[in-house]
């Protein structure tokens, strides 16, 4: 993957500040997933993959690798962290979605938790919603959903998800140990 591919429209100092904000973002959803793993009884060990998530701006060796390693109760998966601020859609890009698939990787989504990317703490806790998307439910949806251009997302291709299909695809669950 280029780095002008990954930066598209904006500019480097934009690019770089969205990485820093993005990175700061999955970290604060990685450990709130892990804490509420915890909270349920599970042992959860959190890991890098495929990038140090220090939310530096790389130009080369950038990989779209899920970007941690996961844990729980002994079992391993390669975990990839999305958020989508709105609890009526989900928006994917395909290229990567496809990289998850290859990798046999899933996806951690946070839904519905408000516009977090400056300031995680920010997360609406009581409407935010989050599930685990396999890599088999990504390469189905890959399939089942209209490929498109969408503009917020540097006109790379990508697929939308209705909130009424949420459930096909996984099992919402609430935070519940704050």
């Amino acid at each position: 993957m280029t780095f002008d591919y990954r930066k598209d429209n904006r500019t480097e100092e934009e690019f770089a500040a969205d990485i820093k904000f993005r990175t700061l973002k999955e970290k604060f959803l990685m450990e709130l997933y892990a804490a509420e793993m915890r909270h349920m009884g599970h042992t959860v060990v959190l890991e890098n993959n495929g990038t140090d998530n220090t939310g530096k701006l790389k130009k080369k060796g950038v990989t779209a690798a899920p970007d941690y390693r996961v844990t729980t109760n002994g079992e391993v998966a390669l975990v990839e962290v999305k958020n989508s601020p709105v609890g009526f859609k989900w928006t994917f890009k395909v290229y990567n979605l496809k990289q998850y698939v290859k990798a046999g990787a899933s996806i951690l989504i946070f839904w519905d938790t408000g516009y977090i990317d400056k300031d995680p703490n920010k997360i609406n806790l009581d409407k935010a919603r989050f599930g685990m998307i396999t890599h088999e439910n990504l390469a189905a949806m890959l399939e089942e959903y209209e490929h498109y251009k969408e503009p917020k997302f540097g006109n790379k291709v990508c697929i939308q998800i209705p909130k009424d299909d949420f459930s096909k695809w996984l099992t919402p669950r609430r935070i519940t140990h704050v």
